[in-house]
């Protein structure tokens, strides 16, 4: 004594998370028996940064250390086995009695003669191997008066039935993640201003997650790689950044089945959630085709996914999810959001059948389109988190229903005077019209071009929207009756773009063609036809002929 049972030697290339260690220091030098769970996402640190404090600890005292892997009964068993025959626990009989064997172990630590000792359960993630006193392995768990339990694991529900004190590992910091990825690059040069400049942003664009630093710097130094040149590549596309992440690569301080990459790490989550907690797993397919950031809760409950209306159901679904921390919540007023970590969203981009990437996709872009507000009089309800998830869901969709909300959209951009973005949705629709000949389109097609005219007027584009609005009449004058909407508002907006390019007289005839159209259509004194007689005024107006303007105007105030 004392008894040292660690795995792996001291990584030499740790760095940072002096605050953790110290949590760590703290909760265990407390009297008596100590539990404690290092939890968060896959591959942040948790097994390296328990590694680092059970080497301090073993250098600064005499307690026993050990270490054994949470992962399965069989790698449990075996760790448990080695510890009886280290410390020479005999086993309960002659027979062989695994279990037996796994009991005496557990009251081992718990009585007098263990004495001061450190036991670490890395990987301790499946919560069924974790049901309290009769799980699989926690009913082997020790407990006593005496030592201290230290869990590594992803689910804040092994932690919490484990009763144990919680440290959540987060990302690392931004300073510590550059020491780390500069130490494991050794000699790659990385002095140069460019090189610099890469490494923040290749940090940046992997959200400072250790596993994925390491995995980042293993393929630039085996291809020699500089940062530049990787990160050149890493932004080129979603499907270059997933190539990158998806690459395996090798840790001597992981357990020795295991050979992943950043993305890979998280299927094992997934796999645990789709057969313990279906409608858990259906909320995240459904979150990854979301803008990740700011997901409204009410626009989660109002998926239409089954269950989904069950406040309980609801409730222990993104618990779930919580719990893993694939999302983190964020309150806001009194509305809650939720915000899914970029690399799960690639990792279920990659882990995914192609038919469920499609089928999920679409079912995102339905539950955004049916929750987006169809007209003017609504946009008042529209939260402004809505705004990016109807913008993500219609992004590169020639999908009749994206093209739809891709109009509504614009119409909104329109009413708030955010005309840039009106003419990129509506171009978007004209686009997708004229390209998806597959789709059999409604006769929706010249209010597009329409608006798209009135937008250039908005924009000081007045000649622009001339040609637009003279062709679009001259298309749709074949086959629309001449009093229909479409050609009213086709003449009018027609009518503004010569005004402010000041060609009056033509201006005034396209005015005067319209209000005898309104009121054939909608009678004298309808808003319609008033809009005409007040746009005519202000020609007549611009031309000098203030009599005639007047009379128009009074008419319309009348």
């Amino acid at each position: 004594r004392p008894y040292r049972i660690i795995p792996y030697g001291r990584n030499n290339k740790f760095t940072g998370r002096k605050h953790l260690i110290e949590s760590l220091r703290r909760y265990s030098e407390g009297n008596g028996h100590n539990r404690i769970a290092l939890h968060g996402l896959g591959g942040s640190g948790k097994t390296q940064i328990a590694l680092e404090y059970l080497y301090r600890r073993a250098s600064e005292s005499e307690c026993d250390v050990f270490w054994v892997h949470g992962s399965g009964l069989q790698k449990f068993s075996d760790d448990f086995r080695a510890i009886a025959q280290h410390v020479r626990i005999p086993p309960p009989s002659a027979e062989p009695d695994e279990e037996g064997l796994l009991l005496n172990v557990k009251r081992w630590f718990e009585g007098p003669s263990s004495g001061d000792w450190m036991l670490v359960i890395d990987n301790a993630d499946n919560e069924e191997d974790f049901m309290g006193n009769g799980g699989r392995i926690s009913k082997f768990v020790p407990q006593g008066s005496r030592g201290t339990l230290i869990l590594t694991t992803r689910s804040t529900q092994v932690a919490l039935r484990e009763r144990c004190e919680m440290i959540e590992v987060r990302k690392m910091a931004e300073n510590d993640a550059q020491e780390l990825l500069l130490k494991l690059l050794g000699n790659l040069n990385c002095s140069r201003d460019e090189e610099k400049e890469a490494i923040t942003m290749i940090l940046k664009s992997i959200h400072h997650i250790p596993l994925a630093i390491i995995g980042a710097a293993a393929f630039m130094t085996e291809t020699q790689t500089p940062p530049s040149t990787y990160w050149s590549i890493f932004r080129g596309s979603d499907e270059h950044a997933k190539r990158l992440l998806s690459r395996p690569f090798c840790d001597i301080q992981r357990e020795t089945d295991i050979t992943e990459s950043t993305l890979t790490t998280y299927f094992i989550t997934f796999d645990r959630i789709t057969r313990g907690m279906p409608l858990a797993a259906k909320l995240l397919h459904l979150i990854a085709f979301f803008d990740r950031q700011n997901i409204p809760e009410e626009l989660l409950r109002q998926s239409g996914l089954e269950g989904i209306d069950d406040q309980i159901q609801f409730r222990e679904a993104i618990g779930k999810l919580l719990g893993f921390s694939l999302v983190t919540a964020i309150a806001h007023e009194d509305k809650t959001f939720y915000e899914l970590h970029r690399l799960v969203q690639l990792s279920l981009q990659v882990y995914l059948p192609v038919e469920e990437l499609s089928r999920w996709r679409a079912n995102a872009l339905k539950v955004v389109s049916r929750v987006f507000p169809r007209h003017w009089t609504t946009w008042k309800d529209v939260s402004s988190a809505y705004i990016p998830q109807a913008l993500e869901v219609t992004n590169n969709s020639t999908d009749p229903i994206a093209e739809e909300l891709s109009f509504r959209l614009g119409e909104y951009f329109h009413d708030v005077g955010s005309y840039n973005n009106a003419e990129t949705q509506f171009r978007r629709c004209i686009a997708l019209r004229e390209e998806s000949k597959e789709h059999d389109w409604d006769e929706e097609g010249p209010r597009r071009v329409l608006f798209l005219g009135l937008i250039c007027i908005h924009q000081g584009k007045a000649n622009v929207a001339e040609d637009m609005l003279r062709r679009l009449l001259e298309h749709i004058g074949k086959s629309l009756d001449p009093n229909h909407l479409i050609v009213q508002d086709a003449i009018r907006h027609l009518g503004s773009a010569l005004a402010d390019q000041g060609k009056y007289e033509e201006s005034q005839k396209m005015y005067w063609r319209v209000l005898e159209g309104d009121e054939k259509i909608h009678g004298p004194d309808h808003p319609s036809t008033l809009t005409s007689v007040d746009g005519l005024a202000l020609v007549l107006k611009d031309q000098g002929k203030s009599d005639e303007s007047e009379k128009m105007h009074r008419r319309a105030l009348k």
